[in-house]
């Protein structure tokens, strides 16, 4: 049996008995220069297979109920149900499972934001993919809203965002405002759809700024009704998160384009 990758976890998260992790590029077989627990879909099938095989293995999950989307930055909302074959094909940045399923959703990252959710009251999840344009098309509210709107026993309710205050959430290893520089007109745009503090550093010289995804992903999810404890990030806030920094635990696309992996975030329904 071989060893199970290391992945991540939210303390936050695994306190309320949500099975989840965060993968590094350790621990599975895919080769160089993707080595080696790459979970890009369009590459070898074979070696996919037994990096998620060991994924659900350590997360604990069957992986024949792992669902995954077709990611376009955007806000599309998709239910896991069916064939997860069926759904690899729909074109959606979050995922929700349902309570009592046991599904697994999951989304794919390398710089981008991986943001988990849960609801400790009904034991929904749900799993979202946020670049920037996705944190500007507020794909993080169209989940929380989904989970507000469907918290009475599993039927839809009436409830508002704001009621999402017992929800907990989990951002993952992403690009960070150490190396995160976008134009000036970016900045800005990312600063209007979720606050000034997104902005982490300009410079004006160059008509560039350099943006903290994670603190626009905190600000939407206060915005939307979660308290600060509530939201964890993972690992943290330092360059020791960042994906674009960490060669040796991450992959990223800005560091090395097409020879880049990725990296996922995955929960379970509880």
């Amino acid at each position: 049996m071989p060893d199970l990758p290391p992945l991540l976890v939210s303390e936050t998260l695994r306190k309320a008995h949500f099975a989840h992790g965060f993968s590094t590029r350790a621990g599975g077989v895919s080769e160089a220069p993707y080595d080696t627990l790459d979970f890009a879909i369009l590459r070898d099938p074979e070696r996919l297979r037994e990096n998620q095989r060991r994924l659900a293995a350590t997360v604990g999950f069957d992986p024949s109920r792992l669902y995954q989307t077709r990611q376009v930055h955007g806000r599309t909302l998709v239910v896991a149900q069916g064939a997860p074959a069926d759904l690899i094909d729909q074109e959606a940045d979050a995922l929700v499972a349902e309570p009592g399923s046991g599904d697994a959703v999951a989304v794919r990252v390398a710089d981008c934001v991986p943001v988990l959710l849960a609801d400790p009251q009904t034991g929904r999840v749900a799993a979202v993919h946020a670049g920037w344009r996705g944190v500007v098309a507020d794909v993080v509210g169209a989940a929380v809203r989904y989970l507000g709107h469907h918290r009475s026993d599993g039927r839809e309710s009436s409830s508002s965002s704001r009621e999402a205050g017992g929800f907990l959430a989990a951002i993952g290893p992403c690009i960070g405002p150490c190396c995160f520089e976008v134009g000036a007109d970016v900045g800005e745009t990312i600063a209007r759809a979720t606050s000034k503090s997104a902005i982490a550093r300009r410079d004006d010289a160059r008509g560039k700024v350099f943006v903290d995804l994670r603190a626009a992903v905190r600000a939407q999810l206060r915005e939307l009704g979660l308290s600060d404890a509530s939201i964890e990030d993972v690992p943290d806030r330092t360059r020791a998160g960042c994906t674009r920094c960490d060669a040796e635990r991450f992959y990223s696309y800005r560091r090395d384009g097409d020879a880049s992996g990725r990296l996922v975030g995955v929960i379970v329904a509880r």
